[in-house]
């Protein structure tokens, strides 16, 4: 028997990843992320950027800056 074989009759073990940002595990097959990061705290992420930008573009548009 090769190692080949060996391996397909090895059970393979579905790999949790912890969040970067919380420490919680997520399913990486099932929510790919090459960051690292869980979803909710993705979204999470994106909201405040998104609001950061709205209040820089407010900013530059009444030349408060």
């Amino acid at each position: 028997m090769t190692h080949h074989e060996s391996f397909e009759k090895h059970d393979h073990h579905v790999s949790d990843k912890s969040c970067r940002i919380c420490s919680l595990t997520y399913s990486h097959e099932e929510n790919p992320s090459s960051l690292g990061i869980c979803p909710s705290c993705g979204y999470k992420i994106l909201i405040v950027l998104l609001i950061f930008m709205i209040v820089t573009s407010y900013i530059a548009w009444f030349g408060v800056l």
